[in-house]
């Protein structure tokens, strides 16, 4: 029976380079195809920087969390350069509590503060009766460090890269999956698909439901001195209010952090409106306005707006991640708009379900 290679991997972004990377060194050959060039602004794994935290109200993602923490650091080690810098994660808001509750049951150490303890440690700015959740093991990640490192590892494992190879659709065959590319065909044992908002139209095409639905949402970069020692900000209560501003969805949070380089990076989460990943994004300037605002509400130093860009989310209802195998295919949408920090711990999963599905 014909095999070009055992497992192809379908999508370079950050999910699919944690994949080949954990099946690289095997007895398996691999093959990791991208339809742009790795590290592209088109999709949801671009940019400088991402939040690392254990702060949320679901045991289950601190666990997740506690767990991709240990793997960053024992990437850091094995490429030899920093890729996560524990500066803490600050929580305000009504979720505050809940985030409380599940990082206690999970026996992580974590503060509540107060306006003035928060004033008197960051230039950040609270309201005189709100209360902050601080876990000082989170922080921000350098992303397309991240990245490069997790697909340096993959490639120098043994993976082979094709950049610019676009995946025109799959089709089951026996034993095997065979990959159609506009210059040819790959016959694998097994398939992951791990390619964000493209994954759906590739996978109803075999029968495979992936009931997402991708976002486009609008990132801004305001200046700010000192940015990368300041904890990120998850902010429950800064949201505006329906229809202000001219913002069609107000989100569910806002949040910031450092981009090493370019300032403060802060959005709106998941106010962006429904997109096709084929067209080309535009910000929305209602909701940059809005952030933009937001941040010097919160930093006593913000400056003046440095650019504005946007990344798709690729969101299931609940924000839980899909990582299912179905026969010889597997999918891996770890999305949401939170998935990049989880990225080492969900390409394990997924490369042992490739791994089960090659046979």
């Amino acid at each position: 029976m014909r095999r070009d290679a055992d497992i192809v991997v379908v999508g370079g972004g950050i999910v699919g380079v944690a994949t080949a990377r954990a099946l690289a060194g095997g007895l398996r050959s691999v093959v990791l195809l991208e339809q742009f060039q790795p590290g592209h602004t088109r999709g949801s794994s671009h940019g400088t920087s991402r939040i690392h935290r254990l702060n949320y109200g679901d045991e289950r993602f601190v666990r997740l969390a506690q767990a991709a923490g240990d793997a960053w650091r024992a990437l850091e080690e094995e490429r030899g350069e920093r890729l996560l810098e524990q500066v803490g994660v600050i929580d305000l808001g009504p979720s505050a509590p809940a985030t409380a509750r599940a990082l206690a049951a999970c026996r992580v150490r974590y503060e509540t503060l107060s306006a003035n303890e928060i004033a008197a440690r960051w230039p950040i700015k609270l309201e005189p009766d709100e209360t902050a959740v601080f876990q000082r093991d989170g922080g921000f990640l350098h992303a397309e460090r991240a990245h490069a490192a997790l697909l340096g590892a993959a490639v120098e494992g043994g993976v082979e890269l094709r950049e610019r190879t676009q995946v025109q659709s799959l089709e089951l065959g026996r034993g095997s999956v065979h990959v159609s590319l506009a210059d040819g065909e790959l016959v694998a044992g097994a398939v992951v698909v791990t390619a964000g908002a493209w994954a759906p139209r590739l996978l109803g095409a075999i029968g495979v439901e992936l009931p997402v639905v991708p976002t486009r949402e609008t990132v801004v970069y305001v200046e700010l001195q000192g940015a990368e020692e300041l904890p990120p900000l998850i902010d429950y209560a800064g949201i505006p209010a329906p229809g202000e501003g001219g913002i069609a969805r107000p989100g569910n949070s806002t949040f910031s952090l450092a981009a090493p380089g370019r300032g403060l990076k802060a959005g709106l989460h998941h106010a962006g409106p429904v997109t096709d990943p084929d067209e080309t994004g535009t910000v929305d300037e209602s909701v940059a306005a809005w952030v933009a605002r937001w941040a010097a509400s919160r930093y006593e130093h913000a400056g003046a707006t440095l650019g504005s860009e946007t990344c798709i989310y690729t969101n299931t209802a609940d924000e839980s991640f899909v990582l299912e195998r179905h026969g010889r295919v597997v999918v891996g949408s770890a999305c949401s708009g939170h998935g990049f920090k989880f990225a080492p711990v969900v390409g394990r999963n997924l490369a042992a379900l490739a791994l089960e599905a090659a046979g």
